[in-house]
C-alpha cells in the first residue's frame, strides 16, 4: 500500500519492515530466555510469571507483535491468491497470542484442600490479599478490610511502608520476604489476655515425643494429639470424652493442676498439682509425662530466616507494625491484634474463590514404595456437588444429591466439571500417625485453550501451505 502523505507513508513502510519485525522477535527471545532463568534461580514458576512473562515489557513486546503482523497483511492488499498462506500464518501467530491473552486474564490455576469426608468449595490462587476482621464482643466479627496486595513485584520497606487504615486504627506493612523459614518462638508476655504456654514430653520404652502447645489466648483451650493418647491445656472437666488424656489448667506462674483421664474410666485416674521438673505417671501403654516448662501468659512469634529460593520449607512472610508490636507474619496465617475496644483478626492470605460447586473426598488411597514412606502412587475418590454450601447444617431431607458421585481422580486421571479440570495434586498427613488425612487437588481453567488449538491448527495449515506453494513454483520454474 501507498499513502499521498509522505511521512506517513514512510512511518507504514517501517511498521511492516524487517526493522521493526526482527527486534520484536528478538525481544520476546530475550524475555523468555530471561523468563527460564528467573524460574530456574527461584525454583517458582509463578516468580517468573510475575517478573518477566506477565510483565509490562512482555505486554509490549507482544502487542507490538501483533502490530507489526497485522501491518503486514493489510499492506498486501489487494489479496491475490499468492498471498493467502502467508496471511494464513499471520492470522494463526495473532490468534495464539490472543488465546494467550484470554487465559492470562480470565483463565485459573490454584489448589484445594479436602479433609477426608469433608468438602470444600473454595481454591486458592497465586493472588494475595489483605484480609481484617473486627470484633466489639469477642463473637460476632465483621470483615473491614480487603484489598489486593502484590508486594512480589512492590515490596514494602521502612522508608516506603503500605499503611493499612482499619476504622480508627493503622497498620504499616514495612517488609517482606517472599522465601522465608520460619521458626515458631514461645516467650512469656506481661499481656494478662495471653494464654499460656507448656514444653512437655511423653516416654515410655518405645515412645520419646517432645512438643510445646500454646493457647491462643487466655482460656481457649489447646491440644497435642499422639494418637492414643492427647494432651489438653485449658479447663479440666468433670468427666472423661472416651479417651486417654492428660489435662493441664493453669494456676499461677509456678504451677498447673492436672487430671489423667483413662479412656474406659468416666473420672479422673488421677489429679493434683504440677510443677516444672515434676513427672506424671499416666497408666497409657507405660508412658511418663514430664513438664519441660511452663509459661502463664505467652505469645507466639516467628524467628525468620530469609533464603534465595523456594523450597518445601519456605513460605512468604511480612513484617508489620501495629501500635508499639512489630511482628512477622506469614502467607495464610492469622494474627489477632488489639485496640481500645476492637479486637482485629488480620491475615495476608492467597486470595480465595469460589468454585461454584463443592468437592466432598469420600476416600483417599496411597500406595507406598515397599519398606519406605515414600508415596508411590495415590488417587482420590469424590463426589460433586453443585451449587454454594449452606450457610446452616443440612438436615437429610434438604441435603443435596450429588451432580456427579465416586469419580476416581489420580495423577494421570484427572476429573472435567463445570468448565474446571481437577487434577489429584498432593496430599496432607498427620504429623503423628503419618496418615493422610486430605487430598490436595490443583483446579485448572482455560478460557483461551480452544484458541490457542485453533491458532496453532491455522498456524501449521498456513506453514503447510507456504511450503507447498513455493514447492509448486520451484517446480514450475
Amino acid at each position: 500500500m501507498v499513502f499521498k502523505n509522505k511521512n506517513f507513508n514512510k512511518f507504514w513502510r517501517f511498521s511492516c519492515s524487517f526493522q521493526l519485525g526482527i527486534p520484536i522477535l528478538v525481544t520476546i527471545g530475550v524475555l523468555i530466555a530471561w523468563g527460564t532463568i528467573v524460574e530456574a534461580q527461584y525454583n517458582d514458576a509463578n516468580a517468573a510469571k510475575r517478573l518477566v512473562f506477565d510483565s509490562w515489557m512482555m505486554w509490549i513486546a507482544m502487542s507490538a507483535l501483533i502490530y507489526n503482523l497485522t501491518v503486514v497483511v493489510i499492506d498486501r492488499w489487494p489479496w491475490k491468491p499468492i498471498h493467502y498462506p502467508f496471511i494464513t500464518v499471520h492470522a494463526g501467530i495473532i490468534i495464539l497470542v490472543f488465546g494467550g491473552y484470554i487465559t492470562s486474564e480470565f483463565g485459573l490455576d490454584g489448589s484445594v484442600a479436602v479433609g477426608i469426608g469433608s468438602k470444600n468449595n473454595f481454591v486458592s490462587i497465586p493472588k494475595t490479599d489483605l484480609v481484617a476482621y473486627a470484633t466489639y464482643n469477642g463473637d460476632n466479627y465483621v470483615k473491614v478490610l480487603d484489598r489486593e496486595v502484590d508486594f512480589f513485584t512492590r515490596p514494602p520497606s521502612e522508608q516506603s511502608p503500605v499503611k493499612i487504615l482499619l476504622q480508627n486504627d493503622s497498620i504499616e506493612i514495612i517488609k517482606f520476604l517472599p522465601y522465608a523459614i520460619l521458626q515458631n518462638k514461645v516467650k512469656a508476655t506481661p499481656d494478662l489476655n495471653a494464654g499460656s504456654s507448656v514444653r512437655f514430653q511423653l516416654m515410655n520404652a518405645n515412645v520419646k515425643q517432645v512438643q510445646q502447645i500454646t493457647q491462643e489466648r487466655k482460656g481457649k483451650e489447646v491440644n497435642y494429639n499422639l494418637g492414643p493418647a492427647a494432651v489438653y491445656l485449658g479447663t479440666i472437666p468433670a468427666t472423661s470424652s472416651g479417651q486417654n488424656k492428660i489435662v493441664l489448667e493453669p494456676q499461677d506462674n509456678d504451677v498447673l493442676n492436672y487430671a489423667v483421664f483413662h479412656r474406659q474410666q468416666e473420672k479422673a485416674y488421677a489429679k493434683g498439682v504440677i510443677k516444672i521438673g515434676d513427672v506424671v505417671q499416666t497408666g497409657w501403654m507405660g508412658l511418663e509425662f514430664r513438664l519441660l516448662d511452663y509459661m502463664q501468659h505467652a505469645t507466639e512469634e516467628y524467628e525468620v530466616k530469609e533464603v534465595g529460593s523456594s523450597t518445601p520449607l519456605t513460605v512468604a512472610a511480612i513484617q508489620f507494625k501495629h501500635k508499639e508490636l512489630t511482628r512477622w507474619l506469614a502467607l495464610n496465617d492469622i494474627v489477632k491484634l488489639f485496640s481500645d475496644n476492637v479486637a482485629y483478626l488480620f491475615s495476608f492470605q492467597n486470595r480465595r474463590i469460589d468454585l461454584g460447586f463443592q468437592i466432598q473426598l469420600e476416600k483417599f488411597d496411597v500406595i507406598k514404595y515397599q519398606g519406605t514412606q515414600k508415596a508411590r502412587e495415590y488417587a482420590s475418590r469424590v463426589s460433586i456437588f453443585d451449587g454454594p454450601a449452606p450457610t446452616a447444617p443440612a438436615t437429610t431431607d434438604s441435603q443435596p444429591k450429588a451432580t456427579v458421585q465416586d469419580a476416581n481422580i489420580s495423577m494421570n486421571q484427572p476429573l472435567k466439571h463445570a468448565g474446571f479440570t481437577i487434577y489429584q495434586a498432593s496430599f496432607q498427613e498427620d504429623e503423628v500417625t503419618r496418615e493422610p488425612v486430605a487430598s490436595v487437588f490443583s483446579i485448572n481453567k482455560d478460557p483461551g485453550r480452544w484458541i490457542k488449538y485453533l491458532g496453532s491448527l491455522v498456524f501449521s495449515l498456513g506453514i503447510v501451505w507456504l511450503f507447498y506453494q513455493r514447492r509448486k513454483r520451484a517446480t514450475a520454474a
